[in-house]
């Protein structure tokens, strides 16, 4: 009887040790696939933000541009409406500078 009780204990330790083997495999498969997870939402994150911050340096460049075109052509149409009084007051100096040098 003793031999049967030992018997069973030992089996019964080795089943415990087959449970213990397949929780502990379970645990390293479970923390195996969070990893993934983790890496996995880490990448999509962050390229989501790499898209995003693209999109806004884009819109911002854009945006520059058109500013950057449009007082340029400001400049560009004050330039020309005063291009006339220009010549106007460059022909008036050299006729007085003539004048003053008596030619």
């Amino acid at each position: 009887k003793l031999l049967q009780t030992l018997s069973q204990a030992t089996d019964n330790l080795a089943k415990a040790d087959a449970i213990q083997v397949e929780y502990t495999e379970k645990i390293r498969e479970a923390r195996s696939k969070a990893a993934e997870a983790v890496v996995g939402f880490k990448k999509t994150t962050e390229d989501a933000i790499d898209a995003r911050l693209a999109k806004s340096q884009a819109e911002r460049e854009e945006k520059a541009n058109e500013v950057k075109a449009k007082l340029q052509a400001e400049v560009q149409a004050k330039i020309d409406a005063a291009e006339p009084e220009i010549e106007k007051r460059k022909a008036e100096f050299v006729k007085e500078t003539l004048a003053s040098m008596g030619m």
